[in-house]
């Protein structure tokens, strides 16, 4: 069974629907939706969209959203997890992508530079793909609170069946960021990291450090 959802704003999903083999979420799809959904199911095109929010596990736990405070809920909702149903830029498609290898090709960087990174990202499954890799970066110690994790970049990727690719991903550092107490929008020095992956959940990321010194 594959649900599919046309809601306009993120909604807490019953178990019938949570155990369906798929959920497709169609949002508010316009007068050729119908069409577009029966090719997505029929498997004539390739699911390439990535959630741009989050879905609550449950009703009490808002607000969610992926770029927490940090430890601004600690890890729970008074009795509730902190984990969503669905997180911000998950998605499935026909085939199954893998990440690995990711490297830091700039460790070191100042205000006028670009973190450069590399992945390996292959497909394993036997239909084409279309993974967009996103890029976050954490910042291991502020001097007020942040996100836990931002993203900053993302890039799509074609990849053949069985095919395996080196991606090339920039971000610069004057986007790694944050307001300090005084409201000036500063990069502050010290420890990075770049969290490379196709969602932002933390088990979907693999991590890479870099350091920003002035």
């Amino acid at each position: 069974m594959v649900v599919v959802l046309l809601a306009s704003k993120p909604l807490v999903l019953p178990p019938s629907a949570r155990e369906a083999a798929a959920i497709l979420w169609v949002a508010n799809p316009g007068m050729e939706g119908g069409t577009a959904i029966a090719e997505l199911l029929l498997g004539e095109i390739e699911p390439v969209g990535r959630l741009p929010i989050s879905f609550a596990e449950h009703v009490g736990q808002q607000p969610t959203y992926y770029n927490q405070i940090r430890g601004q809920h600690g890890n729970r909702y008074a009795d509730l997890t902190q984990r969503t149903a669905f997180a911000f830029g998950e998605g499935l498609s026909y085939t199954t992508v893998d990440y690995s290898d990711v490297h830091v090709v700039t460790p070191t960087v100042s205000l006028g530079d670009v973190v450069r990174a590399r992945v390996t990202v292959s497909n394993k499954g036997t239909r084409p793909a279309i993974e967009t890799v996103q890029v976050y970066v954490r910042d291991d110690v502020t001097s007020v609170s942040w996100a836990d994790k931002e993203l900053k970049v993302f890039r799509q990727v074609e990849l053949a069946p069985g095919e395996s690719r080196v991606v090339e991903l920039e971000v610069p550092a004057a986007d790694c960021s944050i307001v300090d107490s005084a409201g000036r929008r500063i990069v502050e020095p010290g420890r990075f990291e770049l969290l490379i992956g196709p969602s932002s959940r933390d088990e979907s990321l693999l991590s890479a450090p870099f350091e920003f010194r002035p």
